[in-house]
């Protein structure tokens, strides 16, 4: 294989500059994720490797330096033998953290300066810390590490129980033991000099020994996480930048999408991309995460490999379930967004290399399967909040626009793979027509003029006008006329949706279903993918003013997050530390700077468009985009565009709308 364009330094961050709460920072190897102690220099909290889990579970270390004792955690005040954190960087495979030691004992002035290297093991259920500390004296340096461990109840837990919350419970659980190998733990270092040594901890009930030595495991991981980049990130393009925070973020987006990857001998499908994992909470790979958003993206990383993962849904049945385990289980409920996500996933591989028989066929049973739900006057009744939004207020239940409008997009989608490859032509028509049918439906029904935005009716005829972000996802379907959208538009406002740190996932003015506890669907905030889909939806109608004005009240998290948290405030950096530390969807930051800011335009004939939509005098380059075998690189400002196909110069000129192969 070839050397990968990405490194994994390329995503580090500065510890010091997040602004992410101490249970969200977590890092993983794709086998085992750990909860680094912020403020100490080799602390750890809980270890998640399913089936373990490792909850409760604390890494202290004590020091004996030159026969005193020193601690390892912060304590406030002033006189304390405690190592003083100065700070580290994040990144995918490893935390790495820095401190000092400088006082006057008895025996004389001891000051030395440590450095560690926390990694989660890559093919064992634990973690690593390789330490090195530089004795600052003109005296010998005697020291010893002795590691204080809490158990907590590490247990086994069936993959069929990690589900969106982890496992706590290991009552009816086997428990595992804890396992500790040293190696350097009593360390003579001398004037000036440094020494290095190494621990490790390993979750398992059988003998656990490092014959070749803990660098031997520190090495392994490092070969697996570089094939990892390697087929991960080949078709995904690394873009550069005047402007920081683009080049910032769009590096954030990719690593919310890395650290969502999986290798598990355990799991069904190794690899696989879940929800979110890192804290052990969305193990799960639920449909709307993984493809509701950034599809294409998914597809660009997933490669060959998201065959399996479309396959995996096929088999759990959506008519029952909305995500599956790891060990194949199907979990949840028949959710109404999964036909539309489901859809979104088969139609991005579709574009980007084929269309499958047996995922088109799922398609189509999905699509047809929703036109035989309840509906009234062609609109369907989806139920209550259970199988929609889960907003905690009522509102958006039973006759909502979307995913009413998805049908809409989904059988235009359904027509368009069928045509492709041969389908039955009168089956494509119906499809078409009844797509216009259900649009005509749509607008007469639940269009409210006056409001200038779509209501929601109950089987009682009560209605109920929901400011929620989710009907811009409209804009996309084909349902709005030019004079729905520029109405629905007029509410994209300062102190209405948009904040300086994001959008809210409801509308500050609507008093009747806006709080602030529930980021995610009820106001304050927003599902992280849904700020850069708003974004992507602006793009794809042409107005980039707009989109660009959305995608950079985002830009924070590129400068203060190692990754995207599941959802997060929209008046403040932050995320609400009860929700998930990371999510899969935020792939769609990077997906809305390829194909909204660039332009770049997949279709179902194999070819490639791309249209640059800048609005700034900032020089973006992309380079290494994969598209049927072809490597693609795009230089552009808003004044300004230059590709090259296959190392060659295809178009040299202004932005447009170009035609690349």
């Amino acid at each position: 294989m070839a050397q990968s364009r990405w490194q994994l330094t390329d995503f580090a961050i500065d510890l010091n500059r997040l602004v992410t709460p101490p249970n969200h920072l977590w890092v993983g190897s794709g086998y085992t994720s750990v909860n680094p102690v912020l403020n100490s220099v080799l602390g750890v909290g809980d270890v998640m490797s399913p089936p373990v889990s490792g909850h409760g579970f604390k890494f202290e270390a004590l020091f004996i330096a030159n026969g005193d004792t020193i601690r390892d955690h912060f304590v406030w005040g002033g006189k304390v033998r405690n190592i003083l954190y100065t700070g580290g960087q994040w990144q995918p495979d490893r935390v790495i953290r820095r401190g000092t030691y400088h006082r006057m004992h008895a025996g004389g002035l001891l000051s030395f300066e440590i450095r560690s290297y926390l990694i989660p093991l890559a093919n064992r259920a634990g973690f690593l810390i390789h330490y090195e500390v530089k004795n600052r004296t003109a005296a010998p340096l005697n020291l010893a590490m002795i590691p204080l461990i809490t158990s907590g109840k590490p247990a086994v837990y069936p993959l069929k129980e990690w589900g969106f919350m982890p496992p706590a419970d290991p009552r009816n659980n086997d428990t595992v033991k804890v396992n500790v190998i040293q190696e350097g733990q009593r360390l003579n270092i001398a004037p000036q000099q440094s020494g290095t040594a190494y621990a490790a901890v390993v979750f398992g009930n059988d003998a656990v020994s490092a014959p070749g030595g803990l660098q031997a495991w520190e090495k392994q991981t490092a070969t697996i996480w570089q094939k990892r980049l390697e087929w991960a990130l080949k078709n995904i393009p690394v873009l550069t930048s005047d402007n920081a925070a683009l080049e910032s973020y769009y590096k954030r987006s990719v690593a919310s999408g890395l650290v969502c990857i999986w290798e598990k001998p355990d799991f069904k499908l190794h690899p696989t991309l879940v929800t979110s994992g890192l804290d052990g909470g969305g193990m799960n790979t639920y449909l709307w995460d993984v493809a509701g958003y950034a599809p294409g993206l998914v597809s660009l990383m997933m490669g060959n490999k998201l065959l399996d993962i479309a396959r995996t849904m096929t088999d759990i049945d959506l008519e029952k379930y909305y995500a599956f385990a790891q060990d194949g289980t199907g979990l949840g409920v028949r959710y109404a967004y999964s036909t539309a996500a489901f859809t979104s996933l088969v139609y991005a591989i579709a574009c980007q290399d084929s269309v499958y028989p047996d995922l088109f066929a799922q398609v189509k049973k999905l699509v047809l399967s929703d036109e035989k739900r309840p509906m009234i006057n062609g609109v369907i009744d989806y139920g209550d909040q259970h199988n929609l939004l889960e907003m905690r207020g009522m509102g958006w239940e039973h006759m909502v626009p979307s995913p009413n409008a998805e049908r809409v997009w989904c059988l235009r989608r359904l027509a368009d793979m069928g045509e492709k490859i041969g389908y039955d032509k009168t089956s494509i028509q119906e499809w078409r027509k009844k797509a216009d049918v259900i649009t005509a439906d749509i607008r007469k029904a639940l269009w409210d003029e006056k409001a200038g935005w779509f209501v929601c009716k109950y089987p009682d005829g009560h209605k109920e006008t929901v400011f929620s972000i989710q009907v811009f996802d409209i804009l996309r379907t084909g349902v709005c006329t030019p004079a729905m959208e520029k109405k629905m538009l007029e509410q994209l406002e300062e102190e209405k949706f948009l904040f300086p740190y994001g959008v809210s996932s409801v509308s500050k003015a609507d008093s009747i279903h806006y709080e602030v506890t529930d980021t995610d669907w009820s106001g304050g905030g927003a599902y992280s993918g849904d700020l850069p889909q708003l974004a992507l939806d602006l793009y794809e109608k042409r107005l980039p003013a707009k989109a660009w004005d959305v995608l950079k009240r985002q830009f924070w998290i590129g400068q203060q997050l190692p990754y995207f948290p599941q959802e997060h405030f929209c008046d403040r950096p932050g995320s609400p530390a009860y929700k998930r530390a990371n999510v899969v969807s935020g792939l769609m930051g990077a997906a809305t700077v390829l194909y909204g800011t660039a332009g770049l335009d997949p279709r179902l004939d194999g070819s490639l468009w791309i249209h640059p939509q800048p609005v700034t005098n900032d020089k973006v380059k992309i380079k290494g985009f994969v598209h049927r075998k072809h490597v693609v690189d795009v230089e552009f400002s808003d004044s300004f565009c230059k590709i090259i196909l296959d190392g060659k110069v295809k178009y040299q000129g202004k932005p447009a709308t170009i035609k690349i192969f």
